[in-house]
């Protein structure tokens, strides 16, 4: 084989595994965007159920019931019950 069809041959080969080896790089890189998208829309979920919580804090009615159930308060002319299981 001639010189010149060697150096065809190599150069041929060289393109093909420059080739392969960024296809492989995109193969990486949409794999990457992949899993930066789905972290991306877990966060965005977990944003907007904060932004619910935080609306929540100035909603009288919320207030109410969390005063009500974890504190045991009651409104002033409001008598608090307890029942005691006997046996």
């Amino acid at each position: 084989m001639r010189p010149l069809a060697w150096l065809i041959v190599l150069g041929g080969c060289l393109l093909v595994s420059l080739f392969l080896v960024r296809l492989a790089t995109i193969h990486d890189l949409r794999q990457e965007i992949a899993r930066v998208s789905q972290e991306e829309r877990r966060a965005l979920v977990a944003q907007d159920e904060r932004r619910d919580r935080l609306d929540e804090k100035d909603n009288a009615e919320v207030i109410e019931h969390l005063a009500r159930e974890l504190l045991g308060l009651v409104k002033p002319g409001e008598e608090k019950v307890i029942f005691i299981e006997g046996e």
